[in-house]
């Protein structure tokens, strides 16, 4: 198995990959994990070192069962990202948690931005023109996940974008007493339970569900005799972003870009800078050497575990090169250093 010499204060992993035309691959991932401030600050303020470094996962993890609630963590094992994700993990507070019946929440990164209005449980009651919302209850936080975002799995009504969502009803009869979704789109607030708007929100897409599957390509019986285990010749490299619309920022981001986190904490509005860092790995084979900066491609926030997770990868090719594989250094570039 490949070995790792990391230099870093950071958490450090590898996958063996390969590409869309088949050649082997090694993934380097590097997470960095950083206190996340709980209010304002200043936004010159660098952020410290979490004592305990996140480590990319593995595996996928589920908030619940994987066949009944949204993706919490990817595998961070895709050989390519021309992107940054930029993801949440979090709840909509009350400011000072005092309760409220809507609320607001906005992330920006950079020129990033997406918002969410978020409502208290609201449910489908009969007017006298059909089926109208409910006022909201008052709330004090709701979970920022898919599950309350619209969405749904009916009998015969399938929500491929968000089948774990709330909202999709197959006639007004099933809808009566039944719960509108929490967060929606500013753009596109439900007025009927007819609507079918996009799901809302801040967590990593499942690789089942759309728009994401639609990057995946064709696995029909040409591609079961003609290519597996290969990715299908229609396969779109798009398929390993993670984060919703809106938050996918090309070119990558590079660490100094300003970011606010608005009604997240009950304590107001969090704003910091992402920590800076220029990461360089290097790749020792038996017949040859290569260095590569690395990207950093995903920006996970989670105000709840007071933590900001920065992950950064390079991909080195390793065509029947792998038993030769003898160590992969990862270290910080110095200031003064250029880039390789």
């Amino acid at each position: 198995m490949p070995v790792i010499d990391n230099l870093t204060s950071f958490a450090a992993v590898d996958f063996l990959s390969l590409t869309k035309e088949g050649g082997e691959c090694l993934v380097i991932v590097v997470a960095g994990s950083f206190v996340l401030p709980r209010q304002r600050r200043s936004l010159g303020a660098p952020l410290e070192l979490c004592d305990d470094q996140f480590a990319p996962p593995r595996t996928d993890a589920y908030w619940g069962a994987p066949e009944k609630s949204s993706l919490r963590y990817d595998v961070p094992s895709a050989y390519a990202r021309s992107a940054t994700d930029i993801l949440l993990h979090g709840r909509a507070w009350a400011p000072g948690s005092r309760k409220v019946t809507r609320s607001q929440v906005t992330v920006r990164a950079g020129t990033m931005e997406k918002q969410a209005i978020v409502f208290g449980t609201r449910v489908w009651y009969r007017g006298l023109v059909g089926l109208s919302a409910s006022d909201p209850l008052p709330f004090e936080s709701v979970p920022l996940q898919y599950e309350y975002s619209f969405g749904g799995n009916a009998p015969s009504k399938y929500e491929a974008r968000n089948p774990v969502g709330r909202g999709l009803y197959e006639n007004a009869k099933e809808a009566l007493d039944k719960p509108l979704p929490s967060i929606e789109e500013p753009q596109s607030l439900i007025r009927s339970w007819t609507d079918r708007p996009s799901p809302c929100g801040f967590g990593p897409v499942a690789r089942h569900w759309l728009p994401r599957s639609r990057w995946a390509g064709t696995y029909d019986a040409a591609w079961v005799e003609k290519r597996a285990p290969l990715w299908p010749p229609d396969f779109d490299e798009r398929f390993f972003q993670t984060a919703p619309q809106g938050l996918q920022a090309t070119p990558h981001l590079r660490g100094g870009e300003p970011v606010v986190l608005d009604g997240v904490s009950p304590d107001g509005p969090i704003a910091f800078v992402l920590p800076s860092f220029r990461l360089l790995a290097r790749c020792a084979f038996a017949r040859r050497r290569e260095k590569r900066l690395m990207m950093l491609d995903t920006v996970l926030l989670e105000p709840e575990e007071n933590r900001l997770v920065l992950t950064w990868r390079a991909t080195f090719p390793a065509h029947r090169e792998l038993a030769t594989h003898e160590v992969t250094t990862v270290r910080l570039l110095e200031h003064w250093e250029d880039v390789p």
